[in-house]
């Protein structure tokens, strides 16, 4: 990802309409979980500039980021994590059994052997403690976004869950996310090929006067995802323990 991007990033967390509808959706998938998760610490593996601090610290348990990029993590500061870490999530600087709750939020895809992410998930987390993976959905979903981001893959959701299934985390939930949006975005992103356009990055794109209106159509799903698992949006979520 280009250096600049963790600075915008950080600059919109907060109002863009794609980050609070993630953080609305993934709060209510979370929060039925939490009792069963042991006590400890929680891991923002691959934390970006502070995207999802928000959506961690209500659960009010010491919180760590890690991010291979000096540059995230010194944005990520203002954030008020609990420390942070430089590192790669292929080699996670912690003892076995350390997390309670690891997050790998948009992480695996910008790896090019993305089970050893999902081996070192496995590692650091405490038995009967939580994952949870969020990806990119659908390789026919396939943008500029995934290009200036440095993806190498988007997934389906039987992908994912054979990828964590095959690291020996036993999957509770798997469910698509952002669905209302799928098919504008599709459109969108086929013009954007079709006429050559390339912006820096699609957060450029729309005008603020949207965020609301798409952030709406984004949080209306809270309480579908709450009871159904959902085939089809931009993302895939999965929720997955490791064994006791």
């Amino acid at each position: 990802m280009h250096p600049d991007l963790f600075t915008e990033l950080h600059a919109i967390k907060s109002r863009h309409w794609w980050y609070r509808g993630r953080r609305t959706v993934l709060n209510a998938l979370i929060r039925p979980h939490l009792q069963a998760v042991p006590s400890g610490p929680i891991l923002d593996l691959g934390s970006g500039p502070g995207t999802n601090h928000d959506l961690l610290e209500p659960f009010a348990r010491p919180l760590f980021a890690l991010d291979s990029e000096l540059e995230s993590l010194r944005i990520c500061q203002d954030s008020h994590y609990t420390c942070g870490t430089l590192a790669d999530a292929v080699a996670v600087p912690f003892r076995e059994h350390t997390f309670a709750l690891v997050l790998a939020a948009d992480i695996l895809e910008h790896v090019g052997d993305d089970s050893t992410v999902a081996d070192e998930i496995l590692r650091v987390l405490k038995p009967g403690g939580l994952a949870v993976v969020v990806v990119p959905a659908f390789k026919s979903l396939w943008g500029w976004q995934d290009e200036v981001s440095g993806h190498h893959r988007r997934y389906s959701p039987a992908a994912i869950r054979k990828r964590l299934t095959n690291s020996g985390l036993d999957v509770v939930r798997t469910t698509c996310m952002n669905t209302l949006l799928t098919l504008p975005i599709f459109a969108a992103r086929k013009m954007l090929r079709l006429t050559n356009l390339a912006p820096r990055s699609e957060n450029q794109i729309l005008p603020d006067v949207l965020n609301p209106i798409l952030y709406a159509i984004f949080a209306v799903e809270k309480p579908i995802v709450c009871r159904w698992d959902i085939p089809f949006g931009t993302s895939v979520v999965c929720l997955a323990r490791r064994p006791i």
